[in-house]
């Protein structure tokens, strides 16, 4: 199970490889498609499809970048061209689903206290996003991660959050986040990264046989995003985890 830094670190990097209308595509050349955004932009700023694409896009190549400056700034770049479009348009999902999305890969690159301090707005956007539609199974997914992480907060982050919160947010359950996965999955089935996330919050709860079956349907999905074979990498390494864990299980029943 892959190590926790921090609730936000894994709350939000689901936000790689995220795509346009219609959610489902996949981007054959994000270099070249940015290159193309940013004229869009540069010729008219209040394109709002434009400013939330190229979010979009800067988040993708961000998540990709092995340098680490780089990458940082990538992110940065992605969060000022989010905010431009909630700016233009505060009534659509999208400019809201990327803030959410590239402010919490930002918070990858920052200090303990700012990831802290950035998780709220990353929530508050994703549940913006959805309340201008219901229907953006990626902001279900960010909020599903948000609830996994958060009950699961290391006491060190437990006292960094009551510095910035006055406590811990309260809600916050794997009952939610399991909610939250599986009304992303209803909206996209189709997902590869909705049922790796939803299988490692049931190996979160120990229910490893329920969390093999989600990796296992991870991997018969067709590939639809750049990031989608690390998705299933995690999930065959995830499915011989859980199978230890399951003989594990079984063994001490035997005895």
């Amino acid at each position: 199970m892959r190590s926790r830094i921090s609730f936000l670190v894994l709350v939000c990097a689901l936000c790689g490889a995220l795509t346009t209308v219609p959610p489902a595509a996949a981007v054959a050349d994000p270099a070249a498609e940015k290159a193309a955004l940013t004229a869009a932009v540069q010729a008219d700023p209040g394109d709002y499809a434009a400013q939330w694409n190229l979010a979009r896009v800067l988040i993708d190549l961000g998540t990709l970048e092995q340098d680490g400056g780089t990458k940082q700034a990538l992110f940065e770049e992605a969060v000022a061209h989010a905010r431009a479009a909630v700016a233009l348009e505060p009534g659509d999902t999208w400019g809201h689903h990327y803030l959410a999305a590239s402010v919490g890969k930002l918070a990858l690159t920052v200090g303990g206290k700012q990831k802290i301090e950035l998780s709220k707005e990353v929530r508050d956007e994703a549940e913006k996003a959805i309340a201008c539609d219901p229907n953006n199974d990626r902001s279900h997914h960010i909020l599903g991660r948000w609830n996994r992480e958060v009950t699961h907060l290391s006491p060190v982050l437990k006292l960094a959050a009551k510095v910035v919160y006055g406590g811990v947010p309260q809600g916050a359950s794997d009952e939610k986040a399991v909610a939250a996965f599986q009304e992303a999955i209803r909206i996209n089935p189709r997902s590869v990264n909705h049922h790796l996330e939803l299988g490692i919050t049931y190996m979160e709860m120990k229910q490893f046989e329920a969390a093999i079956a989600e990796f296992e349907t991870a991997l018969a999905l067709p590939d639809a995003e750049s990031s989608d074979p690390l998705y299933k990498a995690e999930a065959r390494e995830n499915i011989r985890i859980c199978e230890k864990k399951v003989d594990r299980q079984n063994e001490k029943r035997r005895h």
